[in-house]
């Protein structure tokens, strides 16, 4: 019996033993104690003294300047700055914006085209859109320099598509514009075709707008401009054949005034070109390979155009010489007029002075 109760007290012990090792192993160290904060080193107080003085003792100190004296220092001190701009003037107001051109207001900025005694529009010695640019009040002086060389350019152009396309240029220059009828779709179709060539220059106030010498109201007063002149040619239609109020005539008489516009140009370069012809027409005429019923014709018309009183009567007989020439015969009359002219500007290109010369 004691020896059972020895067993459960050393049972006991032992149980206890390991419940102690146990809770000191768990059992946290005691913490650390944190360094304290290093203290401010205390400063003294600081005490702000404030003096004022008058305006007067300012002056008289030198701490406030006059203006003037203000302004002698900003320029003096702007003097050394690269950018500076000492004593800088305000900028001039922006010039006014070009007034505005609508098709309401366009006719105040034209002179009107003259009338003969019978009301009806004066003929025009030139193209058209040529005489257009000298009622255009909407153009700076300086710019119609610039225009004169820019239709230089335009004649040359315009001549040497006459002689690529002589036949077209005959074809507009017989008189089927001034007679033609939209209702003949064949001889419509036949004046597109011929005008063709003469509309792939491009249209005249365009060319000048991609050249930069035109601006939208240049434009727009130029259009009303040959608008007018075209207009008061259909009016002097329906006049003279006293057909005011029939609606189809009418319709054609708005188609010849359109077709009038577009080949106006190349027709007058042409009738210019056979007029520059006619000075050595008449000895040339044995070179065009003509027939002998021919021939005598067509020499004495070349003489009467050489011994004419005027350009117009010029132009009037040759014209009427070419109605006997081949378009071959024909282009072989104008040419050389083309080739001259384009020596004579390229030989004037080349005797130019370059710059630095």
């Amino acid at each position: 019996m004691k020896i059972g109760m020895n067993a459960k007290l050393g049972m006991i012990i032992a149980v206890a033993g390991l419940a102690l090792s146990s809770a000191a192993q768990v059992t946290t160290p005691p913490t650390q104690k944190p360094a304290p904060w290093p203290k401010e080193t205390p400063q003294e107080p600081v005490t702000t003294r404030v003096e004022t003085i008058s305006a007067k003792e300012a002056l008289e100190k030198g701490l406030l300047k006059t203006g003037d004296e203000a302004k002698k220092a900003e320029d003096e001190k702007n003097a050394g700055q690269p950018n500076a701009q000492p004593n800088a003037q305000p900028k001039p107001a922006p010039a006014p914006a070009e007034p505005a051109v609508t098709k309401q207001n366009a006719h105040s900025f034209f002179k009107e085209w003259e009338r003969d005694g019978s009301g009806n529009v004066v003929r025009l010695d030139r193209p058209l859109h040529w005489a257009a640019l000298e009622r255009n009040t909407t153009i700076p002086a300086d710019t119609r320099k610039k225009i004169e060389t820019f239709i230089e350019q335009r004649r040359q152009k315009v001549e040497q598509t006459v002689v690529e396309n002589i036949a077209q240029i005959r074809e507009l220059d017989s008189g089927v514009i001034e007679t033609f009828s939209m209702s003949d779709r064949t001889l419509l179709s036949k004046v597109n075709n011929a005008a063709k060539p003469f509309i792939a220059l491009g249209s005249f106030p365009s060319e000048l707008k991609k050249a930069d010498l035109f601006t939208a109201n240049n434009i727009q007063v130029h259009q009303t401009i040959v608008d007018d002149y075209r207009r008061l040619l259909i009016d002097e239609m329906k006049r003279s054949s006293g057909s005011e109020d029939n609606k189809q005539a009418n319709g054609d008489y708005v188609a010849r005034g359109m077709f009038f516009t577009l080949a106006d140009e190349a027709r007058q370069v042409y009738h210019w070109m056979l007029s520059d012809s006619a000075a050595t027409a008449f000895d040339r005429v044995g070179t065009f390979g003509l027939a002998a019923d021919v021939e005598p014709k067509v020499k004495d018309l070349f003489k009467q155009a050489k011994d004419a009183k005027d350009d117009s009567e010029r132009i009037a007989k040759m014209r009427e010489a070419v109605t006997f020439l081949t378009p071959e015969q024909t282009k072989a009359l104008v040419e050389p007029v083309v080739r001259q002219a384009s020596g004579a500007q390229k030989s004037s290109s080349a005797a130019a002075p370059t710059e630095g010369q």
